[in-house]
């Protein structure tokens, strides 16, 4: 599962385990690989959406 930094309009981040993140209508959905959702994230409070590598900490 890879690894999201999300930094929001108000400066705070928060990091989310996903294997992919897509946008659909006014929030971005994190999937895990069964299928399931695993984040919901409004997309107008969002700066930026920066994928990791799997093996950073």
């Amino acid at each position: 599962m890879a690894r999201y930094l999300i930094t929001y309009m108000d400066g705070e981040t928060e990091t989310i385990n996903a294997d992919n993140i897509e946008p659909s209508g006014g929030q971005y959905i994190g999937w895990a690989g069964d299928g399931s959702a695993v984040a919901y994230i409004p997309a107008g409070n969002v700066r930026s959406i920066v994928r990791q590598d799997d093996g950073e900490e």
